[in-house]
């Protein structure tokens, strides 16, 4: 995983880069729910869209939505991905569409995004590795004006901001953050809580200081068992199984290299 370039913090969360290596075996990915979209380019290999090799194969370039669930996908054998993980307020500037519109799906790029991203779609495939598709990004987003050096740590502020909370009522600002975002600011906020307490989770686990009722409290949950059921509902595991997992099940490749 890569974060972006300060002039990329309004617009994207993260760069995933994944090879998996020749010889590798077939695996499940696992993905929890989140709010942002993603395009992604497989450069070579299969993955295909549920838990086996008869679920539909996905296509070489793929835009997807926010998730409301966790999701799985099947990689075949080796891997080569690219995938930029937008914000999704930005995405609905860049491609002109509703993040709602693509909830909980993965679709093939050219059939969903516009004609004038479809030579970009190619650059980035075409590009000699993945520095180069960052800079080629960054190329996109200067010619897009989505350029603003902003952290993207503070994106919930940013967007309640855009929306008016200083001047509307708290109904019309939830209106405008579901109408940019595809969902409701309280489901930000709890993908955003659950995010962190994973990342302090693994970062205690690591240094053999992990107490899941103190970190519970620490991240806003009511208590311990608060935080088993969100964990559980948006990751599809429970917490202390969950940070298990990801140093030794390769299906949580994403939990282990996301920060």
């Amino acid at each position: 995983m890569l974060l972006p370039p300060p002039g990329h913090g309004a617009a994207i969360r993260a760069y995933i880069r994944r090879d998996t290596g020749a010889g590798s075996t077939a695996h499940l990915n696992r993905f929890p729910a989140q709010p942002f979209c993603t395009v992604t380019w497989f450069l070579s290999g299969t993955v295909h869209d549920g838990v086996s090799a008869d679920a539909p194969a996905l296509d070489a370039i793929v835009v997807g939505g926010p998730f409301t669930r966790p999701a799985r996908t099947f990689s075949a054998g080796r891997i080569h991905a690219f995938t930029v993980v937008f914000f999704p307020d930005a995405f609905a500037r860049l491609s002109g569409l509703a993040p709602a519109s693509l909830a909980d799906r993965l679709l093939p790029a050219r059939d969903v995004l516009p004609a004038a991203w479809h030579a970009f779609l190619d650059d980035i495939a075409a590009a000699g590795d993945d520095g180069h598709r960052v800079a080629r990004m960054s190329a996109f987003l200067a010619a897009s004006g989505e350029t603003a050096p902003t952290s993207q740590f503070n994106w919930l502020r940013r967007l309640r901001e855009a929306a008016g909370f200083d001047r509307l009522c708290e109904r019309q600002v939830e209106r405008r953050i579901q109408q940019a975002t595809g969902q409701s600011l309280r489901a930000l906020r709890r993908a955003e809580r659950l995010e962190l307490a994973l990342l302090d989770a693994r970062e205690a686990a690591a240094h053999g200081t992990l107490h899941w009722a103190t970190l519970a409290g620490a991240s806003g949950y009511s208590d311990q068992p608060h935080l088993g059921r969100e964990c559980r509902k948006l990751a599809g595991t429970a917490p202390a199984e969950l940070v298990d997992r990801q140093a030794r099940d390769e299906s949580y490749w994403l939990f282990r290299c996301w920060r």
